[in-house]
């Protein structure tokens, strides 16, 4: 709003893009950050909270490099891994209902 309350049209994309270029982040760096952080829990969540994986995204989209592009991959890859399991998506439990867990031996007691 203005002051006299008037609306102002904010292209948000711009916004982000010119934050961005604040940051003075280059792509190599973001992905660099992305791989050392992928080992380490803590530095993972920092990484995610900091940088962000849409950044990420980007830089692997924009580097020519073909090394860097596969760490790039690898890295977003492994992001998108642990939000998955973090969020319970995708099968990372089987219930034991109906799993004969006794030995071969032994009689059932039921």
């Amino acid at each position: 709003m203005t002051a006299d309350g008037d609306a102002i049209d904010v292209d948000t994309d711009r916004v982000k893009a010119s934050l961005r270029r604040l940051t003075d982040t280059d792509d190599a760096t973001v992905i660099a950050r992305a791989d050392a952080a992928i080992d380490d829990l803590d530095k993972a969540a920092a990484f995610v909270e900091s940088v962000g994986l849409d950044r990420l995204e980007a830089a692997v989209e924009a580097t020519e490099a073909p090394t860097r592009r596969e760490t790039g991959e690898r890295a977003l890859e492994a992001f998108r891994r642990f939000r998955a399991a973090a969020s319970g998506d995708g099968v990372h439990f089987h219930r034991g209902r109906g799993t004969d867990l006794r030995g071969g031996t032994e009689e059932s007691t039921r």
